[in-house]
Protein backbone atom coordinates (compact mmCIF):
# COMPACT_ATOMS: atom_id res chain seq x y z
CA UNK A 1 0.00 0.00 0.00
CA UNK A 2 1.41 3.43 -0.89
CA UNK A 3 1.93 5.78 1.99
CA UNK A 4 -0.65 8.52 2.31
CA UNK A 5 0.56 12.05 1.69
CA UNK A 6 0.11 14.35 4.69
CA UNK A 7 0.06 17.99 3.65
CA UNK A 8 1.25 20.49 6.19
CA UNK A 9 -1.27 23.21 6.91
CA UNK A 10 -0.29 26.72 8.04
CA UNK A 11 -1.70 25.84 11.47
CA UNK A 12 0.48 22.74 11.83
CA UNK A 13 3.56 24.70 10.70
CA UNK A 14 2.86 27.35 13.34
CA UNK A 15 2.43 24.70 16.03
CA UNK A 16 5.66 22.95 15.03
CA UNK A 17 7.61 26.24 15.11
CA UNK A 18 6.20 27.07 18.54
CA UNK A 19 7.02 23.63 19.94
CA UNK A 20 10.61 23.73 18.63
CA UNK A 21 11.49 27.32 19.55
CA UNK A 22 9.08 29.10 21.90
CA UNK A 23 7.43 26.57 24.22
CA UNK A 24 8.79 26.15 27.75
CA UNK A 25 10.02 22.64 26.91
CA UNK A 26 11.72 23.92 23.74
CA UNK A 27 13.62 26.55 25.71
CA UNK A 28 14.84 23.94 28.18
CA UNK A 29 15.81 21.44 25.46
CA UNK A 30 17.58 24.11 23.40
CA UNK A 31 19.53 25.18 26.47
CA UNK A 32 20.68 21.58 27.05
CA UNK A 33 21.63 21.31 23.36
CA UNK A 34 23.71 24.47 23.60
CA UNK A 35 25.62 22.95 26.52
CA UNK A 36 26.10 19.70 24.59
CA UNK A 37 27.57 21.39 21.50
CA UNK A 38 29.82 23.80 23.39
CA UNK A 39 33.01 21.75 22.71
CA UNK A 40 32.18 21.67 18.98
CA UNK A 41 31.37 25.37 19.00
CA UNK A 42 34.66 26.15 20.76
CA UNK A 43 36.49 24.23 18.03
CA UNK A 44 34.74 26.30 15.32
CA UNK A 45 35.53 29.55 17.15
CA UNK A 46 39.23 28.85 17.63
CA UNK A 47 39.95 27.03 14.37
CA UNK A 48 37.69 28.80 11.86
CA UNK A 49 36.55 32.18 13.17
CA UNK A 50 40.02 33.10 14.41
CA UNK A 51 41.42 32.51 10.92
CA UNK A 52 38.93 34.94 9.38
CA UNK A 53 39.61 37.55 12.06
CA UNK A 54 43.38 37.33 11.66
CA UNK A 55 43.25 37.48 7.87
CA UNK A 56 40.69 40.29 8.02
CA UNK A 57 42.95 42.34 10.29
CA UNK A 58 45.83 42.05 7.84
CA UNK A 59 43.65 42.75 4.81
CA UNK A 60 42.11 45.69 6.69
CA UNK A 61 45.48 47.39 7.07
CA UNK A 62 46.36 46.73 3.43
CA UNK A 63 42.98 48.10 2.26
CA UNK A 64 42.91 51.08 4.67
CA UNK A 65 40.16 49.68 6.89
CA UNK A 66 40.22 50.31 10.64
CA UNK A 67 39.69 47.33 12.98
CA UNK A 68 36.53 48.99 14.32
CA UNK A 69 35.07 48.82 10.78
CA UNK A 70 35.74 45.09 10.38
CA UNK A 71 32.51 43.31 11.15
CA UNK A 72 31.89 40.81 12.64
CA UNK A 73 35.32 41.21 14.28
CA UNK A 74 33.81 43.99 16.40
CA UNK A 75 30.32 42.49 16.78
CA UNK A 76 29.92 41.39 20.36
CA UNK A 77 27.26 41.64 23.07
CA UNK A 78 27.04 42.06 26.80
CA UNK A 79 23.92 40.85 28.57
CA UNK A 80 21.95 41.70 31.66
CA UNK A 81 18.84 40.38 33.37
CA UNK A 82 15.58 42.23 32.65
CA UNK A 83 13.42 44.13 35.12
CA UNK A 84 10.13 42.66 36.39
CA UNK A 85 8.15 44.76 33.89
CA UNK A 86 10.34 43.57 31.06
CA UNK A 87 9.97 39.94 32.17
CA UNK A 88 6.20 40.30 32.10
CA UNK A 89 6.54 41.34 28.45
CA UNK A 90 8.53 38.19 27.67
CA UNK A 91 11.95 39.87 27.63
CA UNK A 92 14.13 37.16 29.21
CA UNK A 93 17.54 38.55 28.41
CA UNK A 94 18.74 42.02 27.40
CA UNK A 95 21.58 42.11 24.90
CA UNK A 96 23.63 45.24 24.46
CA UNK A 97 26.33 45.69 21.77
CA UNK A 98 29.86 45.98 23.18
CA UNK A 99 31.40 49.35 22.37
CA UNK A 100 34.87 48.18 21.37
CA UNK A 101 35.85 51.72 20.43
CA UNK A 102 35.18 52.82 24.02
CA UNK A 103 37.15 49.88 25.46
CA UNK A 104 40.05 50.27 23.04
CA UNK A 105 40.12 53.68 21.40
CA UNK A 106 43.09 52.67 19.23
CA UNK A 107 40.81 50.37 17.22
CA UNK A 108 39.26 53.49 15.67
CA UNK A 109 42.38 55.49 14.81
CA UNK A 110 45.04 54.33 12.34
CA UNK A 111 47.91 56.17 14.01
CA UNK A 112 46.99 54.94 17.51
CA UNK A 113 46.47 51.43 16.17
CA UNK A 114 49.92 51.35 14.59
CA UNK A 115 51.66 52.91 17.62
CA UNK A 116 49.93 50.44 19.95
CA UNK A 117 50.64 47.28 17.97
CA UNK A 118 53.83 47.70 15.96
CA UNK A 119 57.46 48.25 16.93
CA UNK A 120 58.56 51.84 17.10
CA UNK A 121 61.16 51.57 14.32
CA UNK A 122 58.46 50.49 11.83
CA UNK A 123 55.71 52.88 12.91
CA UNK A 124 56.72 55.82 10.71
CA UNK A 125 56.77 53.69 7.55
CA UNK A 126 53.38 52.15 8.38
CA UNK A 127 51.82 55.54 9.11
CA UNK A 128 53.18 56.84 5.82
CA UNK A 129 51.64 53.82 4.08
CA UNK A 130 48.24 54.68 5.51
CA UNK A 131 47.26 57.86 3.66
CA UNK A 132 43.57 58.00 4.33
CA UNK A 133 42.05 60.01 1.49
CA UNK A 134 43.78 60.67 -1.80
CA UNK A 135 44.76 64.24 -2.74
CA UNK A 136 45.40 64.78 -6.43
CA UNK A 137 49.05 65.67 -7.11
CA UNK A 138 50.19 64.77 -3.58
CA UNK A 139 49.45 61.20 -2.59
CA UNK A 140 50.96 58.30 -4.48
CA UNK A 141 48.88 55.97 -6.60
CA UNK A 142 47.75 52.80 -4.73
CA UNK A 143 48.76 54.39 -1.40
CA UNK A 144 45.36 55.88 -0.52
CA UNK A 145 41.68 55.40 -1.19
CA UNK A 146 39.37 57.34 -3.45
CA UNK A 147 35.72 58.29 -3.41
CA UNK A 148 33.34 56.63 -3.88
CA UNK A 149 33.99 54.17 -1.09
CA UNK A 150 32.08 51.24 -2.63
CA UNK A 151 35.24 49.24 -3.48
CA UNK A 152 36.39 49.39 0.16
CA UNK A 153 32.91 48.57 1.39
CA UNK A 154 32.78 45.67 -1.05
CA UNK A 155 36.03 44.39 0.45
CA UNK A 156 34.71 44.72 4.00
CA UNK A 157 31.23 43.29 3.45
CA UNK A 158 32.26 40.54 1.06
CA UNK A 159 34.75 39.22 3.60
CA UNK A 160 31.85 38.98 6.02
CA UNK A 161 29.69 37.19 3.48
CA UNK A 162 32.52 34.77 2.68
CA UNK A 163 32.85 34.10 6.41
CA UNK A 164 29.24 32.93 6.44
CA UNK A 165 30.08 30.52 3.61
CA UNK A 166 32.79 29.21 5.98
CA UNK A 167 34.92 27.06 3.65
CA UNK A 168 37.09 28.77 1.03
CA UNK A 169 36.53 27.16 -2.37
CA UNK A 170 35.62 28.08 -5.94
CA UNK A 171 32.25 29.48 -4.81
CA UNK A 172 34.21 32.17 -2.93
CA UNK A 173 35.91 33.29 -6.10
CA UNK A 174 32.64 33.19 -8.02
CA UNK A 175 30.93 35.38 -5.41
CA UNK A 176 33.65 38.02 -5.42
CA UNK A 177 34.18 38.02 -9.17
CA UNK A 178 30.46 38.56 -9.87
CA UNK A 179 30.26 41.48 -7.43
CA UNK A 180 33.38 43.08 -8.85
CA UNK A 181 32.11 42.82 -12.42
CA UNK A 182 28.91 44.66 -11.47
CA UNK A 183 30.74 47.38 -9.50
CA UNK A 184 33.54 47.59 -12.09
CA UNK A 185 36.28 46.97 -9.52
CA UNK A 186 39.70 45.61 -10.39
CA UNK A 187 39.83 41.83 -10.45
CA UNK A 188 42.96 41.57 -8.28
CA UNK A 189 40.94 41.67 -5.05
CA UNK A 190 39.27 38.28 -5.37
CA UNK A 191 42.53 36.34 -5.83
CA UNK A 192 44.27 38.31 -3.11
CA UNK A 193 41.55 37.77 -0.49
CA UNK A 194 41.31 34.06 -1.27
CA UNK A 195 45.09 33.62 -1.14
CA UNK A 196 45.45 35.48 2.18
CA UNK A 197 42.77 33.36 3.86
CA UNK A 198 44.22 30.13 2.47
CA UNK A 199 47.67 31.13 3.76
CA UNK A 200 46.20 31.47 7.24
CA UNK A 201 44.44 28.09 7.04
CA UNK A 202 47.63 26.37 5.97
CA UNK A 203 49.80 28.17 8.54
CA UNK A 204 47.42 27.24 11.34
CA UNK A 205 47.19 23.53 10.51
CA UNK A 206 50.67 22.91 9.08
CA UNK A 207 52.82 25.01 11.43
CA UNK A 208 52.95 26.28 15.01
CA UNK A 209 52.67 30.06 14.91
CA UNK A 210 52.21 32.08 18.10
CA UNK A 211 48.95 34.02 17.94
CA UNK A 212 47.43 31.49 15.53
CA UNK A 213 48.35 27.97 16.64
CA UNK A 214 45.92 25.77 18.55
CA UNK A 215 47.34 23.13 20.91
CA UNK A 216 46.59 19.63 19.67
CA UNK A 217 45.76 20.83 16.13
CA UNK A 218 48.77 22.76 14.85
CA UNK A 219 51.87 20.84 13.74
CA UNK A 220 55.60 21.31 13.93
CA UNK A 221 56.49 22.02 10.33
CA UNK A 222 59.46 21.53 8.03
CA UNK A 223 62.10 24.28 8.32
CA UNK A 224 64.40 25.93 5.80
CA UNK A 225 66.94 27.69 7.98
CA UNK A 226 64.94 30.18 10.09
CA UNK A 227 61.84 29.93 7.89
CA UNK A 228 58.85 27.63 8.28
CA UNK A 229 57.81 25.81 5.10
CA UNK A 230 54.14 24.96 4.53
CA UNK A 231 52.09 23.75 1.55
CA UNK A 232 49.81 26.36 0.00
CA UNK A 233 47.34 26.33 -2.90
CA UNK A 234 46.46 29.65 -4.52
CA UNK A 235 43.24 30.75 -6.22
CA UNK A 236 44.40 29.29 -9.55
CA UNK A 237 45.01 25.90 -7.87
CA UNK A 238 48.78 26.26 -8.13
CA UNK A 239 50.70 24.52 -5.34
CA UNK A 240 53.57 26.27 -3.55
CA UNK A 241 55.90 25.68 -0.66
CA UNK A 242 55.35 28.89 1.26
CA UNK A 243 58.15 30.21 3.48
CA UNK A 244 57.50 32.57 6.39
CA UNK A 245 58.62 33.24 9.94
CA UNK A 246 55.93 35.19 11.82
CA UNK A 247 52.21 35.91 11.81
CA UNK A 248 52.59 39.34 10.20
CA UNK A 249 54.33 37.74 7.19
CA UNK A 250 51.11 35.83 6.50
CA UNK A 251 48.84 38.80 7.22
CA UNK A 252 50.69 41.63 5.47
CA UNK A 253 53.78 40.40 3.71
CA UNK A 254 54.58 40.57 0.02
CA UNK A 255 55.21 37.04 -1.27
CA UNK A 256 56.85 36.81 -4.66
CA UNK A 257 54.72 35.02 -7.23
CA UNK A 258 51.62 35.05 -5.01
CA UNK A 259 50.95 38.62 -3.85
CA UNK A 260 50.01 41.26 -6.47
CA UNK A 261 52.20 44.38 -6.56
CA UNK A 262 50.82 46.96 -4.14
CA UNK A 263 48.88 44.36 -2.09
CA UNK A 264 51.60 43.41 0.38
CA UNK A 265 54.43 44.96 2.40
CA UNK A 266 58.13 44.14 2.21
CA UNK A 267 58.72 42.99 5.78
CA UNK A 268 61.91 42.29 7.74
CA UNK A 269 62.83 38.83 8.94
CA UNK A 270 61.74 39.66 12.48
CA UNK A 271 58.14 40.39 13.40
CA UNK A 272 57.05 44.02 13.19
CA UNK A 273 54.48 43.48 15.98
CA UNK A 274 55.49 44.74 19.40
CA UNK A 275 55.00 42.67 22.55
CA UNK A 276 54.24 45.08 25.40
CA UNK A 277 55.91 44.28 28.72
CA UNK A 278 57.36 41.07 27.32
CA UNK A 279 53.92 39.50 26.71
CA UNK A 280 53.53 36.85 24.03
CA UNK A 281 50.87 38.69 22.03
CA UNK A 282 50.52 42.18 20.55
CA UNK A 283 47.47 44.06 21.89
CA UNK A 284 45.28 43.34 18.82
CA UNK A 285 45.75 39.59 19.31
CA UNK A 286 44.78 39.94 22.98
CA UNK A 287 41.57 41.67 21.86
CA UNK A 288 40.89 38.78 19.48
CA UNK A 289 41.52 36.18 22.20
CA UNK A 290 39.22 38.07 24.58
CA UNK A 291 36.45 38.03 21.98
CA UNK A 292 36.90 34.32 21.26
CA UNK A 293 36.62 33.45 24.95
CA UNK A 294 33.51 35.59 25.31
CA UNK A 295 31.90 33.88 22.31
CA UNK A 296 32.62 30.42 23.68
CA UNK A 297 31.43 31.17 27.21
CA UNK A 298 28.25 32.87 26.03
CA UNK A 299 26.89 30.10 23.79
CA UNK A 300 24.08 28.99 26.13
CA UNK A 301 22.57 32.49 25.98
CA UNK A 302 21.61 31.73 22.37
CA UNK A 303 18.61 29.92 23.84
CA UNK A 304 17.27 33.17 25.23
CA UNK A 305 18.06 35.08 22.07
CA UNK A 306 15.78 32.65 20.19
CA UNK A 307 13.09 32.66 22.87
CA UNK A 308 13.03 36.38 23.66
CA UNK A 309 9.89 38.58 23.52
CA UNK A 310 7.78 35.55 24.45
CA UNK A 311 5.49 35.94 27.49
CA UNK A 312 5.00 33.04 29.93
CA UNK A 313 1.35 32.67 28.85
CA UNK A 314 2.45 32.40 25.22
CA UNK A 315 4.76 29.45 25.95
CA UNK A 316 1.87 27.07 26.60
CA UNK A 317 -0.43 27.99 23.70
CA UNK A 318 0.78 28.78 20.22
CA UNK A 319 -2.54 30.45 19.37
CA UNK A 320 -1.65 33.20 21.87
CA UNK A 321 1.96 33.55 20.80
CA UNK A 322 2.63 36.79 18.93
CA UNK A 323 6.11 35.57 17.96
CA UNK A 324 4.49 32.53 16.33
CA UNK A 325 2.02 34.74 14.50
CA UNK A 326 4.85 36.94 13.30
CA UNK A 327 6.66 33.85 11.98
CA UNK A 328 3.47 32.72 10.25
CA UNK A 329 3.01 36.09 8.53
CA UNK A 330 6.56 35.96 7.21
CA UNK A 331 6.00 32.40 5.99
CA UNK A 332 2.70 33.38 4.38
CA UNK A 333 4.53 36.14 2.54
CA UNK A 334 7.09 33.61 1.35
CA UNK A 335 4.39 31.17 0.19
CA UNK A 336 2.63 33.89 -1.81
CA UNK A 337 5.87 34.82 -3.54
CA UNK A 338 6.64 31.18 -4.35
CA UNK A 339 3.15 30.71 -5.79
CA UNK A 340 3.56 33.82 -7.95
CA UNK A 341 6.86 32.46 -9.28
CA UNK A 342 5.26 29.05 -9.94
CA UNK A 343 2.66 30.58 -12.27
CA UNK A 344 5.16 32.97 -13.89
CA UNK A 345 7.59 30.36 -15.21
CA UNK A 346 7.16 29.29 -18.86
CA UNK A 347 5.91 25.70 -19.39
CA UNK A 348 9.20 24.45 -20.85
CA UNK A 349 10.95 25.18 -17.53
CA UNK A 350 8.21 23.99 -15.21
CA UNK A 351 9.96 21.07 -13.54
CA UNK A 352 10.41 20.73 -9.79
CA UNK A 353 14.13 21.57 -9.74
CA UNK A 354 13.87 24.68 -11.95
CA UNK A 355 10.80 25.95 -10.13
CA UNK A 356 12.61 25.72 -6.79
CA UNK A 357 15.64 27.53 -8.21
CA UNK A 358 13.56 30.38 -9.61
CA UNK A 359 11.68 30.65 -6.31
CA UNK A 360 14.98 30.88 -4.42
CA UNK A 361 16.21 33.51 -6.86
CA UNK A 362 13.17 35.74 -6.34
CA UNK A 363 13.29 35.30 -2.56
CA UNK A 364 16.94 36.35 -2.67
CA UNK A 365 16.13 39.44 -4.74
CA UNK A 366 13.71 40.48 -2.01
CA UNK A 367 15.68 39.57 1.10
CA UNK A 368 19.31 40.45 0.35
CA UNK A 369 18.59 44.17 0.27
CA UNK A 370 16.17 43.88 3.19
CA UNK A 371 18.17 42.45 6.07
CA UNK A 372 17.53 43.69 9.61
CA UNK A 373 20.98 42.43 10.59
CA UNK A 374 23.02 44.09 7.86
CA UNK A 375 26.48 42.65 8.37
CA UNK A 376 27.58 40.63 5.41
CA UNK A 377 25.06 42.26 3.06
CA UNK A 378 26.27 45.87 2.84
CA UNK A 379 27.74 45.37 -0.62
CA UNK A 380 24.30 44.57 -1.97
CA UNK A 381 22.64 47.34 0.02
CA UNK A 382 24.98 49.94 -1.46
CA UNK A 383 24.34 48.78 -5.01
CA UNK A 384 21.82 50.72 -7.04
CA UNK A 385 18.80 48.71 -8.12
CA UNK A 386 20.27 48.40 -11.62
CA UNK A 387 23.61 47.16 -10.24
CA UNK A 388 21.84 44.69 -7.98
CA UNK A 389 19.70 43.44 -10.86
CA UNK A 390 22.80 42.92 -13.03
CA UNK A 391 24.56 41.03 -10.24
CA UNK A 392 21.42 38.95 -9.61
CA UNK A 393 21.00 38.06 -13.29
CA UNK A 394 24.65 37.07 -13.65
CA UNK A 395 24.62 35.05 -10.43
CA UNK A 396 21.57 32.96 -11.27
CA UNK A 397 22.49 32.57 -14.92
CA UNK A 398 25.68 30.83 -13.76
CA UNK A 399 23.43 28.50 -11.73
CA UNK A 400 21.78 27.31 -14.95
CA UNK A 401 18.70 29.56 -15.11
CA UNK A 402 17.63 31.36 -18.28
CA UNK A 403 18.42 35.06 -18.38
CA UNK A 404 15.23 35.84 -20.30
CA UNK A 405 13.05 34.17 -17.65
CA UNK A 406 14.99 35.91 -14.87
CA UNK A 407 14.52 39.26 -16.61
CA UNK A 408 10.78 38.66 -16.89
CA UNK A 409 10.54 37.73 -13.20
CA UNK A 410 12.48 40.84 -12.13
CA UNK A 411 10.29 43.02 -14.33
CA UNK A 412 7.16 41.47 -12.89
CA UNK A 413 8.16 41.98 -9.26
CA UNK A 414 9.62 45.47 -9.79
CA UNK A 415 6.16 46.98 -9.11
CA UNK A 416 6.04 45.69 -5.54
CA UNK A 417 9.68 44.78 -4.77
CA UNK A 418 10.67 47.83 -2.70
CA UNK A 419 7.42 47.89 -0.72
CA UNK A 420 7.75 44.18 0.10
CA UNK A 421 11.31 44.69 1.31
CA UNK A 422 10.16 47.44 3.67
CA UNK A 423 7.29 45.27 4.95
CA UNK A 424 9.67 42.36 5.56
CA UNK A 425 12.05 44.49 7.66
CA UNK A 426 9.24 46.10 9.66
CA UNK A 427 7.43 42.82 10.27
CA UNK A 428 10.63 41.10 11.42
CA UNK A 429 11.20 43.63 14.23
CA UNK A 430 7.59 44.46 15.13
CA UNK A 431 7.23 42.30 18.28
CA UNK A 432 10.55 43.48 19.67
CA UNK A 433 9.54 47.13 19.26
CA UNK A 434 6.11 46.60 20.83
CA UNK A 435 7.35 44.65 23.87
CA UNK A 436 10.10 47.15 24.66
CA UNK A 437 7.65 50.02 24.40
CA UNK A 438 5.09 48.27 26.67
CA UNK A 439 7.75 47.50 29.28
CA UNK A 440 8.78 51.16 29.39
CA UNK A 441 5.22 52.43 29.66
CA UNK A 442 4.26 50.36 32.74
Amino acid sequence: MPKSIVRKTPSSIKEKYHQKVLSSSAIYINWIRMLDIQPLFARIVWLDLSIFDLSQLGLGLLYYLLPIDLKPFTIDFDFELPSIDETLQGIWMKFKPVNWEFKYDWLADFKKYIVKNFKEKYQEDLIEYINLKAIYGKTQYARSYYDPFIPREMMRSTMIRLRLMRTPDTSWLSTMQTIQEVLEITGITDDHVFNRVMMHYSAQSEAFVLGMAVLGKSKLCKMDGDFAVIPFMDSQKNMYELKFRTLDHIQLGFILGVTPIGYGLLLPKESIYQLPEGKKNPPIIDVLIEKMRRLTNRLSLTTWAYGNYNRPSEMSNYHESERTNQYDLLQAQRRQIEQWVYYSIPPEESNAVKIRQYQNAVLQAISWKAKRHKWGFKSWEYMTEEQFKEWWLNHWETQGLKRETLNNLYGGMSKWLERLREEKVNLGSRIQRIRKRLAMSV
